[in-house]
């Protein structure tokens, strides 16, 4: 009697065990490799969108007003435009210059073209061993089926490609950028694509803009739902109720508590800002949207406490 008693502890024991070891959904394990080390806690990048309406055919000065407000990184916003894309050694030059980092590059593709633009491959021996992200909007020309598994794989085929390539040239990723109206809109866009894909070095960014133009809700869900895949985290001044374009500390909409969920899950990329419409004075809005983001990270990592 005793030794089956024994037996039945040691059973329910084993069970117990079992049930804590097993992850929870929240605990789903990493599926993409984060090889930059660039935590959101010490960096934190622009992207150079910023300049649309300032200075948008001179690399060297967008990077020198970056430096000199204390800006880590770049997220260049190249997309398919070869007319960009030729001002890349000039931004390399000046990224080399003030010590600061290639965080990433804005790319696109549509899933119509079985492949990803010859301007972006034709430049990808320039990066080499940079581990810059390639972050591409992924579109649809014709409106094709997010949903449909073969559409998915033909956009899958095309990220696998950029994989191999992204290898091959010691970048750090390809790293899908949601856009409203795009191919690939939303988190679970991303996701449905980066599983197809099953690579470790293909995932998604998460996009406060996108995320709210899109209707989406329950922030601090989808970030968690993310995190597998979530390899880089763009976000501007909104507000609370619409998605507004903003700069870092301006608008009714509490960025805190995003970040706050950021450092709760152990988000361990990188982190950065875009400025998309911005006009009038570029170096002081970037100066206030830096000292913003300053305050903003403090008091999130101060309520963790």
């Amino acid at each position: 009697m005793i030794r089956s008693s024994r037996l039945a502890l040691t059973c329910l024991a084993c069970i117990w065990l079992l049930a804590v070891a097993a992850p929870s959904p929240a605990e789903e394990p990493m599926r993409v490799d984060l090889v930059q080390d660039l935590h959101w806690q010490d960096h934190h990048f622009v992207m150079t969108n910023w300049f649309y309406r300032y200075k948008g055919n001179d690399p060297a000065a967008q990077v020198r007003i970056l430096a000199e407000r204390g800006y880590d990184g770049v997220v260049l916003s190249l997309k398919d435009e070869p007319r960009r894309w030729r001002m890349l050694p000039a931004y390399l030059e000046a990224l080399e210059e003030h010590g600061m980092t290639l965080t990433g590059i804005h790319t696109r593709f549509y899933v119509e073209d079985e492949s990803y633009p010859e301007v972006v491959k034709k430049n990808l021996p320039l990066l080499e061993g940079t581990k810059a992200l390639l972050i591409p909007s992924v579109g649809s020309r014709t409106n094709l089926s997010r949903t449909d598994p073969e559409v998915v794989e033909r956009a899958a085929k095309i990220l696998r490609e950029m994989s191999d390539d992204a290898r091959r040239f010691g970048l750090g990723g390809v790293d899908m950028y949601t856009h409203v109206d795009a191919w690939v809109e939303t988190i679970d866009d991303a996701i449905r694509a980066a599983k197809a894909a099953d690579r470790r070095n293909v995932g998604t960014i998460f996009h406060l803009h996108h995320f709210q133009a899109t209707n989406s809700t329950d922030l601090a869900g989808t970030l968690r739902r993310a995190k597998p895949y979530l390899m880089c985290v763009i976000i501007q001044g909104t507000d609370e109720d619409r998605a507004t374009h903003k700069i870092l500390g301006e608008g009714s909409f509490d960025m805190v508590p995003l970040v706050r969920t950021l450092r709760e899950m152990d988000y361990r990329g990188p982190l950065g800002t875009m400025g998309f419409t911005q006009s009038g004075d570029i170096p002081g809005k970037l100066e206030r949207a830096r000292k913003a983001w300053d305050a903003i990270k403090q008091e999130a990592l101060e309520r963790e406490r």
